[in-house]
């Protein structure tokens, strides 16, 4: 697991750091940005910095001082290309507040996101970390929909492990997590590229009691160009949800293991055939194939005969589907 280096308990040292790890910006950080500043405190309160994976040189200088000319932002850039996973650790290695807050380049925050999160941690100094419920939003910033509220009333998440254990349940610019958390814990695992997060609130529920405000304070973008849809595209999402659950189970409590196991991986199944069928109906036989190439492996987690039946019956006509869409094709 990736060292997150410990930092001295100095009473000077800000309450928060928000770390922006960003490749190639577009004017989607000028939003990210703005959402952070229109609510900063003072910096010796929150430290604010870009932390730049070998982006074009000068690109990314360049766009947030256009939209920060004051330099209250701090640009880190690096001729090195860590990926994602390596980038994320750099920004936590780099951040120097007690509380870090990941923002990726495409999302943004509303306004009260950082009071509510400080409000958290000031009442409850054992949680590990706190989240908000998060709105989806597309390109132009139209809802696609909003992530569920898993509480009434903010507090402490009852029976949290096998609700995340399960499948992911939020969205990481909702996020705040203790440095102290990373410290313990160690970074973000870097053989994950899609779940590497959701293996990472996993590990968190293991260790530390986790904090839930159900007020939509988060917004998470998504669009073609970024990078889930690029996994999605390419079936990358596939093999690494599956490696993700194998990895998560080690977090598990050994009386529910096999149970957690078992939903996880039958919930990922039924996600799978939703998007199998969606790519054969859009003629996606390519990533079609791919998508139902993890079903094997998902039904070997399974310990429910009957679950298991179902999901191999209906994998089995997706894939009758795609073998005659595919004989019709290079008939054709």
């Amino acid at each position: 697991m990736p060292i997150i280096p410990p930092l001295a308990h100095d009473w000077r040292r800000p309450l928060f750091s928000v770390m922006l790890p960003t490749y190639q910006p577009t004017d989607t950080l000028r939003r990210a940005l703005e959402s952070v500043l229109s609510q900063a405190p003072v910096p010796e309160m929150m430290q604010i910095a870009v932390v730049d994976d070998g982006s074009t040189a000068s690109l990314t200088r360049e766009l947030v001082r256009s939209i920060d000319p004051t330099g209250r932002v701090d640009v880190i850039e690096s001729s090195d290309r860590l990926g994602l996973a390596g980038n994320w650790n750099r920004a936590i290695a780099l951040s120097s507040g007690h509380l870090v807050h990941l923002l990726h380049q495409d999302d943004f925050v509303f306004p009260g996101f950082y009071s509510r999160m400080e409000r958290a941690f000031r009442k409850d100094r054992q949680i590990g970390m706190a989240f908000c419920r998060s709105r989806i939003v597309d390109a132009r910033e139209d809802t696609i929909k909003t992530s569920s509220r898993l509480r009434w009333l903010p507090g402490v998440m009852s029976d949290w492990m096998p609700t995340i254990g399960e499948r992911q349940r939020l969205q990481t610019p909702g996020a705040v997590v203790a440095r102290t958390t990373y410290e313990t814990l160690g970074g973000y695992r870097d053989d994950l590229c899609h779940a590497v997060d959701w293996e990472m609130w996993v590990r968190i529920a293991a260790q530390f009691p986790v904090w839930h405000e159900p007020a939509v304070l988060a917004a998470y973008r998504r669009h073609n160009a970024n990078e889930s849809s690029r996994l999605f595209s390419s079936g990358e999402i596939w093999p690494d949800l599956v490696h993700a659950i194998q990895i998560n189970a080690a977090s598990f409590p050994h009386e529910i293991k096999t149970a957690i196991v078992h939903r996880s991986a039958r919930w990922y199944a039924g996600s799978a055939l939703r998007t199998a069928a969606k790519q054969l109906n859009q003629g996606e036989c390519l990533q079609a194939h791919a998508t139902l190439s993890c079903i094997p492996a998902l039904l070997s987690m399974m310990c429910n005969a009957s679950h298991g039946e179902a999901i191999r019956h209906r994998a089995s006509l997706l894939q009758h589907r795609l073998n005659s869409g595919s004989n019709e094709l290079h008939a054709a």
